[in-house]
């Protein structure tokens, strides 16, 4: 693996250096388009070589723009540009005449300025000349304006509060966007208030987001509360939208050490929120000396019975600050407190005191079992997953006891828990009693999982997804095939559902035998084997009977049948031409004959030479006057792109059919070179009775091939 990327690396090196303009572009693409994937999580296979890549994007742009030169060199100097490249971007954004280029240059140029402490006087001039610029679009404008977002220099800020001052709104806004930061907010927060007062209601999603920033962050828990002190309420203002970090931080001191319940609230909001205090201060590492006396302040607030304050207090010490020793405050909130917001953070602080205690707080643990079982909680999913995170398998009793006692959504987490930690080994009789009083679908999906698929196994099946066997002996089979181990007694439940006369227990059996996450995923190929005969028996049966009622299946309806003995028909086509050669001819419905023929397609794209039984099945419908007309021509193109030379004789014989658009297929089939003089007469007569206007396209081609070959 390393040597392979170490050949990719020098592979892509090698382009780099190539003398070929186009060779180095498709390079510089490249490594633009893997470094579009990092956004996802993917590393760019070509970082290594980032240097070779700035490089040689700058050979580019020191030379006159030829194709897309300029245009592959900006993109990537969007993501490598350095200080010193500012001049060559000055240069390419100068000279280019076409906007994408134009759009290239200004992103490269926000980088280059970015990079530098001092920026390029030269390249800052062009980009406020055509922020200024009247005549251009304003698209072009808004990418100019872009390139400065991240310079806070004052001659900047002057020209953006001059744009703000435009007529267009969308510079307005743009402008806005700029002047809308934390810090820029402290000297320009009445301009930008004046500007989104005068935008309308549907100035678009940056606009809102310019709305929020103006009304700033004003708390978690405490949004419909006033202050009455108006000393308090001034250090909240001054909290939300300070001039200095200073006063920021004085502020928000005064609300911390107030007596006012509601002041100590919010001050525990902003320190808690990324939002609030770190978000508006210059020097967010100034908020670290404040920790010890904003939790001290937390716990204090919990001590206090009743306190107002308790939910924001719970929610800054949370799971990241508690300690064992919180314990006792919260079993005292948990006691005291009606508010089902309280309880929710109360809850996570247990979390995390739980996490750090060695030995478990069994009064803890009982409170937040207490909670699973008192109807008037709302926290009950968020109890389950702490006890079982906690305490793994220790919390069995209690999960045991929510799968007995709790509601429908209150059992299906339990159920999602008790597997996660090993459960299911414990304990799965009494998780799939739970499942089957279900029926179909779960109560709830935890975490997006499915509790029945987990307790059960997956896959239920392909195409009956949701279908309850009636029989109990079908069902325990269905039950069997879920789980994951493939012995004997998997093979015999397969053959149970196989053997039936329940066409979805038969269904149910073909999805898994041929689907790649049933029998393949449990035992690999060799699953499939024993039951091989038997399953081509249900397949052949299965297509020739009429469609499957459509009650059992829920997303499939009548198909579901015929659908399933397909798929299971395409894992076998190669190696049983002779059982598609049969569906391709009594199919039980045109749908079935059209799977049929895509699965003969490809079977000829992997073989040497067209079995005869597919060539005869495929004659044979050809000539069909029963077959739709289109499946007919269908057979003969398959003939026609058969591998080997099987094909003539039923080719032949489609020319004596008395439609136009057979005989012409079957034809074009007969032109190639070593067969076309051999059926030259028979051909020519086929010709001359054809018509010349409105006929198939093969007739044209026909013809076309027999003057070619006179010739």
């Amino acid at each position: 693996m390393i040597n392979d990327e170490k050949s990719g690396l020098g592979e892509f090196s090698a382009r780099l250096e190539s003398d070929d303009i186009d060779v180095v572009c498709g390079a510089l693409d490249d490594y633009q388009s893997a470094q579009a994937t990092t956004r996802w999580g993917v590393d760019n296979p070509y970082w290594p070589l980032a240097n070779e890549v700035r490089f040689a994007a700058r050979e580019l742009l020191e030379q006159p723009s030829s194709g897309r030169s300029h245009a592959s060199a900006l993109t990537v100097m969007w993501h490598l540009a350095e200080e010193g490249d500012a001049g060559l971007i000055a240069d390419a954004l100068e000279s280019a005449t076409d906007a994408g280029v134009r759009e290239d240059a200004l992103l490269a140029a926000g980088t280059a300025l970015a990079a530098g402490e001092e920026p390029n006087r030269r390249l800052l001039a062009l980009i406020t000349t055509m922020v200024l610029d009247e005549g251009l679009d304003v698209w072009d404008r808004k990418n100019a304006m872009q390139a400065l977002d991240d310079l806070d220099l004052p001659e900047v800020a002057d020209l953006i509060v001059r744009v703000s001052e435009s007529s267009e709104l969308e510079l307005q806004v743009h402008a806005a966007s700029y002047l809308a930061t934390p810090l820029r907010l402290r000297a320009h927060r009445d301009r930008v208030r004046r500007l989104v007062e005068s935008w309308p209601e549907d100035a678009g999603w940056w606009a809102d987001q310019i709305r929020e920033a103006v009304e700033g962050f004003h708390s978690t828990y405490w949004k419909d509360t006033e202050l009455e002190d108006p000393v308090l309420r001034k250090a909240h203002d001054e909290l939300m939208f300070p001039l200095s970090d200073e006063g920021c931080l004085q502020a928000f001191a005064t609300l911390l050490r107030s007596e006012d319940p509601v002041a100590v609230g919010l001050a525990l909001d902003h320190y808690a929120s990324s939002d609030g205090l770190r978000h508006v201060l210059e020097d967010e590492e100034r908020t670290e000396a404040y920790l010890p006396e904003v939790l001290a302040r937390a716990r204090e607030v919990l001590r206090r019975p009743m306190s107002p304050a308790e939910v924001s207090a719970l929610n800054m010490i949370g799971k990241r600050h508690a300690e064992p020793g919180d314990a006792d405050l919260l079993l005292d909130v948990l006691t005291r407190t009606d508010s089902d917001a309280v309880r929710e953070r109360a809850v996570w602080m247990a979390y995390g005191v739980l996490h750090e205690a060695e030995a478990k707080d069994e009064r803890l643990v009982a409170a937040l079992g207490d909670l699973i079982f008192n109807p008037s909680v709302g926290t009950k999913e968020t109890a389950i997953r702490i006890l079982a995170d906690s305490l793994g398998a220790d919390a069995d009793g209690i999960l045991l006891r929510a799968l007995r006692e709790g509601e429908p959504k209150v059992q299906a987490h339990a159920s999602y828990y008790l597997v996660r930690t090993g459960g299911l080994v414990r304990h799965r009789a009494v998780l799939e009693e739970v499942a089957e009083s279900w029926g179909d679908r779960p109560p709830q999906r935890p975490w997006g999982q499915d509790p029945i698929e987990l307790i059960f196994g997956k896959p239920h099946s392909v195409h009956w997804e949701g279908h309850r066997l009636a029989d109990p002996d079908l069902y325990r089979a269905h039950k069997r095939l879920r789980a994951p181990m493939v012995d004997e007694s998997y093979h015999r439940a397969l053959r149970t559902l196989l053997e039936s006369d329940d066409q979805a227990a038969v269904g149910i059996a073909l999805d898994h035998w041929w689907s790649p996450d049933g029998a393949m995923e449990r035992g690999g190929e060799e699953a499939r084997e024993p039951e091989r005969a038997l399953v081509l028996d249900r397949i052949r049966e299965a297509l020739r009977q009429p469609p499957s009622p459509a009650e059992l299946s829920r997303a499939y309806g009548p198909e579901a049948k015929h659908l399933t003995a397909l798929s299971a028909l395409d894992v076998v086509a190669a190696q049983e031409p002779s059982l598609l050669a049969e569906v391709v001819e009594v199919a039980a419905s045109d749908h079935v004959r059209q799977r049929a023929l895509d699965a003969v397609e490809a079977v000829f794209k992997d073989a040497e030479e067209a079995d005869l039984r597919l060539v005869e099945a495929l004659g044979n419908v050809a000539c069909d006057e029963n077959v739709p007309l289109h499946d007919r021509v269908r057979a003969l193109e398959l003939l026609d792109e058969s591998p080997g030379t099987n094909s003539v004789e039923p080719l032949v014989r489609a020319t004596r059919c008395p439609e136009v658009e057979v005989q012409a297929a079957a034809a074009w089939g007969l032109v190639w070179d070593e067969v076309i003089e051999d059926h030259r007469a028979m051909l020519e007569e086929l010709s001359a009775n054809w018509p010349v206007e409105d006929a198939p396209w093969e007739v044209t081609r026909v013809r076309d091939m027999l003057n070619a070959a006179k010739e």
